[in-house]
C-alpha cells in the first residue's frame, strides 16, 4: 500500500468522521458556548480604573456618555443642537433619565429661597451667552460634568433601564441609540459615545472580524507549510482536519470548565493548535522517513516508536508552563493556564490514538539505512564556538532592552488605537477631566459635622490643595455646595467663590442643601452629613507618579485634619499599584517556576541534569529576545503579555527535547557525541523547522487582532519561537556535540 492510500485509509476518513460527528454534536449546543467581552473582564487587572468605572456606576447606574463637539455650544443655535440630542436619546427604549445642560437645573435666588432653572435657555442675547459660558464653564458641578472646561463638548449623561442578557440585547441597544443620535449627524462636529454595553458588543464583533481574518490568514500560510514540507495533498488534508477536531475539543474544554472565551482565554487557541500540529508534523516526517526504507505499516509503527516519547516528554514541559500559570493570582492567568494544560492533554491524546493503534505489533530490527551516515558534521557542530560568540553577542544586545521594560498597566492600551472607543477614552482623560478617580471618606466624628464652618473650610483647604498637585484636574467635594451657594446669592462673579462666613447664613444654607434637589448631592454626604466624599480627579499617568501623589495629598490632609476628624481612602492606597505588583510578581513567579519544573522533568525522564540543563541553556536566547523586544519597543507586561514567558519557555523546549531524544538513540548505537548530535539534526532539521515555522505562524498571526496587548503576545511569540528555534539548531548541536560524554 502506498502511503498516501494508507493515510488516506486509516487518518483522512476516521477523521473526516469524527470531525462530522464532533461538528453537529457543537452546533447542536452553540448557544452554550459564550463569548466574554465584559468591562469587568478587561478590568480585571487594571484597579485604577476598574475602581473608576465602579464609581461612575455607583453614582450614576446604568448610564451612557455622551460628549458632543458643537462649534458653538453657547449660542442659539448651539443650544437648540444641544435640545435635539437630548430629546433624541429620550426616544430610545428604556430611557430613565437624561443630564444636559439643557435638561439639568442649576439654583438661583428667588428672594430669600432657591429656584431651579436650566443651565442655559433656548434663546439669549451674545452678552448673556457669554455669562452663561462663564458660569457653566466654572460652577463645580458643571465643568468636566456637562460641559468640558474650554466648552467645546457637551456631555450628556444618559441613564437606561433595559434588560441586556446576551451580546444580541446589546448590539441591538447600541445601534439603536446610535441611530437615533445619527439624526444630528450634520449639526454637530463630531459624537462620542462610551457606554460599557456598547464596548461589550463591540468587544464580540471585534472577536468574531478577528478570527475570519485570522483564519483566512493562517489557512493559507500554514497549507502552503505543509505542502511543501510534505508535498501530499492528502497528507495535508489530514493535518487541516485534525486540527479542526482539535478546536472542538478546546472548545468542550472551555463548557467542561464553565468558562467564556474572551480576549485572554482566546489565546488557546493559536496555541493549542500550534501544539498539535507540531505532534503531527514530527510524527508525520518520521512516517515519511521510515515509509522510504520499509513497508507502510512497519513505517507507522517505528514512526510512533520514534516520535511519542518525545513527543510526551514535550506535551508534559507546555503544560508545565500552563499549569504554573494556574497557581498565578491574577484569575485570567488562572483560566488560561487551567483549560490550556486540560486541552492539551486532551488534544495530544487524541492526536497519537491512531497512531497509538496502528503501532501495535512488533517491529523487525532496523536495516543498515536505518543506521547512522558517516558524513561530515554539520555547520553547527563544526562551528559551535563562532555561533557561541554570535548568539552571546545577540543576547547581550537584546538584554539592555529588560532595563526599559514597562510595567504600567493602562485598559485604554487594550484597544486599538483609533477606534471610537479609545478615541472616547482620551477624549475624557484628555479634555473632560480625566479618568483616574480617587475617592476618599472625611468623617467629622459628629452629626452634621459637616455643615460646621471649620469642616468646611478643611474640605476648601483640602481642594486648593489637590489642585496644586501636578496632573490633578479637578477636586470635589461637599463644601463646594455652600460655595457655590454663596456665589448665587451673593451675585459674587469671583470664579474662586467664598463660604459664608455668617453663621445665620451658614444655617440657611444647610437647611437650602438639606431639602433642595441639587445635583449629585447625595453623592457625596451621608443622609446625617457626618461623613462627606472627597473626590481627586486627574488625568491618566504612570502608576507610580500616580500613587506618589496621593501620598503627598495624603499626607498633608492627615496633618491638617482638625481633631477627631478621621480620613478613609475607599478600598486603600494599596489597590492603586496592586495590579503592577501582581503582574511583575506574577511573572517572575510563573517564569522560575517553569524553570524549575521543566528541569525536574527532564532530569527524572533522562537521568541526566547536563542534558536538561543543556535544553534549559539553548533557550535562554529565546526568554531574553522576548524580554529585549518587551524593552524595545515599549510594548508594557501586562494581564495578557506577562503570558509569554512562562508559555513560551514550555513550548520552546519541544525541539530540544525531540533533538536530544534522537542524539540519545543514536549514542545508544555506539556512536560518539559529535556523529550522535550530528545525524540528530540531520533527522530533526526538517521538522523542527516546519514545527517552529507553523508556531510562529500561528501565533505571529495574533498581531492582526484588534486588542493591542493580544497582537503584542503573538509578535513577542512569534520572535520567542523563532529564537528559541535558533538556539535548538544552532548552539544545542554544539553543546550536545562537545560536552556530553
Amino acid at each position: 500500500m502506498s502511503l498516501n492510500r494508507f493515510l488516506f485509509v486509516c487518518f483522512l476518513l476516521p477523521l473526516l468522521l469524527l470531525l462530522g460527528a464532533g461538528g453537529y454534536w457543537m452546533y447542536s449546543h452553540q448557544s452554550e458556548i459564550r463569548i466574554d467581552s465584559s468591562a469587568g473582564r478587561l478590568l480585571e487587572s487594571d484597579p485604577r480604573s476598574r475602581e473608576a468605572f465602579q464609581k461612575v456606576n455607583e453614582i450614576i447606574p446604568n448610564s451612557i456618555l455622551v460628549a458632543l463637539e458643537i462649534e458653538d455650544l453657547f449660542s442659539d443655535q448651539g443650544a437648540a443642537t444641544l435640545a435635539k440630542a437630548s430629546n433624541l436619546v429620550k426616544t430610545v427604549e428604556g430611557y430613565v433619565n437624561v443630564m444636559s445642560l439643557t435638561h439639568s437645573t442649576r439654583p438661583v435666588r428667588e428672594g430669600f429661597n432657591l429656584d431651579f432653572k436650566y443651565f442655559i435657555p433656548r434663546h439669549a442675547s451674545p452678552a448673556q451667552w457669554q455669562e452663561i459660558r462663564k458660569f457653566t464653564t466654572q460652577f463645580p458641578l458643571s465643568r468636566n460634568v456637562l460641559v468640558s472646561e474650554d466648552s467645546k463638548y457637551a456631555i450628556l449623561v444618559c441613564q437606561f433601564e433595559r434588560p441586556l442578557p446576551d451580546h444580541a440585547a446589546k448590539e441591538a441597544f447600541r445601534r439603536e441609540f446610535m441611530s437615533a443620535l445619527d439624526q444630528i449627524t450634520s449639526e454637530v462636529k463630531g459624537i462620542h459615545v462610551l457606554a460599557f454595553p456598547f464596548i461589550e458588543a463591540e468587544g464580540v464583533n471585534a472577536v468574531k472580524a478577528d478570527l475570519t481574518r485570522y483564519l483566512i490568514a493562517a489557512g493559507i500560510l500554514i497549507f502552503v507549510v505543509l505542502l511543501i514540507t510534505f508535498r501530499s495533498l492528502v497528507a495535508v488534508c489530514a493535518v487541516l482536519i485534525l486540527e479542526g477536531t482539535g478546536v472542538l475539543i478546546l472548545l468542550g474544554a472551555f463548557q467542561v470548565f464553565d468558562r467564556p472565551v474572551d480576549i485572554y482565554s482566546g489565546i488557546l487557541f493559536p496555541l493549542v493548535g500550534g501544539l498539535q500540529l507540531t505532534f503531527v508534523v514530527h510524527y508525520l516526517s518520521a512516517l515519511q522517513q521510515a515509509a522510504r526504507k520499509r513497508p507502510v505499516f512497519e513505517a507507522a509503527r517505528a514512526a510512533f516508536r520514534e516520535v511519542f516519547p518525545p513527543s510526551c516528554i514535550a506535551a508534559l514541559t507546555t503544560v508545565v508552563g500552563l499549569l504554573t500559570l494556574a497557581f498565578a493570582k491574577l484569575p485570567t492567568l488562572t483560566d488560561f493556564g487551567r483549560i490550556g494544560a486540560a486541552a492539551v492533554v486532551a488534544v495530544f491524546l487524541f492526536t497519537f490514538f491512531i497512531p497509538g493503534l496502528l503501532a501495535i505489533g512488533s517491529l523487525p530490527e532496523a536495516t543498515e539505512a536505518d543506521k547512522k551516515s558517516h558524513k561530515k558534521p554539520p555547520l553547527p557542530i563544526r562551528g559551535s564556538f563562532g555561533f557561541f560568540i554570535l548568539l552571546f553577542s545577540f543576547s547581550l544586545v537584546m538584554s539592555l532592552g529588560i532595563f526599559k521594560i514597562r510595567t504600567d498597566i493602562r485598559a485604554v492600551e487594550f484597544i486599538e488605537s483609533g477606534h471610537p472607543v479609545r478615541e472616547s477614552l482620551e477624549l475624557l482623560n484628555n479634555d473632560l477631566g480625566g479618568t483616574n478617580i480617587f475617592q476618599m471618606w472625611v468623617d467629622s466624628g459628629k452629626p452634621y459635622g459637616q455643615q460646621t464652618l471649620p469642616m468646611l473650610q478643611y474640605l476648601e483647604d483640602l481642594r486648593a490643595y489637590a489642585y496644586s498637585l501636578d496632573g490633578v484636574s479637578d477636586a470635589y467635594a461637599y463644601s463646594q455646595l455652600y460655595l457655590g451657594l454663596n456665589q448665587i446669592w451673593d451675585g459674587d462673579p469671583d470664579p474662586n467663590g467664598s463660604l459664608p462666613g455668617n453663621p445665620l447664613k451658614l444655617q440657611m444654607f444647610s437647611q437650602l442643601i438639606n431639602t433642595s434637589p441639587l445635583l449629585f448631592k447625595d453623592s457625596f454626604v451621608d443622609h446625617q452629613a457626618r461623613s462627606a466624599l472627597m473626590v481627586i480627579r486627574s488625568k491618566d499617568m504612570p502608576g507610580k507618579e500616580y500613587l506618589a501623589l496621593l501620598e503627598d495629598f495624603m499626607s498633608y490632609a492627615t496633618e491638617q485634619a482638625p481633631e477627631g476628624v478621621t480620613l478613609k481612602p475607599v478600598k486603600g492606597l494599596h489597590t492603586i499599584l496592586q495590579g503592577d505588583r501582581d503582574i511583575v510578581s506574577n511573572q517572575l513567579q510563573t517564569l522560575a517556576l517553569t524553570l524549575l519544573l521543566i528541569a525536574l522533568l527532564l532530569t527524572l525522564l533522562w537521568l541526566s541534569p547536563k542534558l536538561a540543563g543543556l535544553i534549559l541553556l539553548a533557550n535562554v536566547p529565546a526568554l531574553i529576545t522576548i524580554f529585549g523586544m518587551m524593552g524595545f519597543t515599549g510594548y508594557p507586561m501586562n494581564s495578557i503579555t506577562i503570558m509569554v514567558a512562562a508559555v513560551i519557555l514550555g513550548i520552546a523546549v519541544d525541539d530540544g527535547i525531540h533533538l536530544v531524544s534522537a542524539f540519545r538513540h543514536y549514542k545508544k548505537e555506539g556512536g560518539n557525541s559529535e556523529e550522535a548530535a550530528s545525524e540528530a539534526l540531520r533527522r530533526k532539521i526538517k521538522p523542527m523547522a516546519c514545527t517552529s515555522s507553523i508556531l510562529a505562524v500561528f501565533l505571529g498571526l495574533l498581531m492582526l487582532s484588534s486588542f493591542p496587548p493580544v497582537a503584542h503576545f503573538g509578535i513577542l511569540s512569534a520572535f520567542g519561537i523563532f529564537a528559541a528555534f535558533i538556539g535548538a539548531v544552532v548552539l544545542l548541536p554544539g553543546l550536545l556535540g562537545n560536552n556530553v560524554k
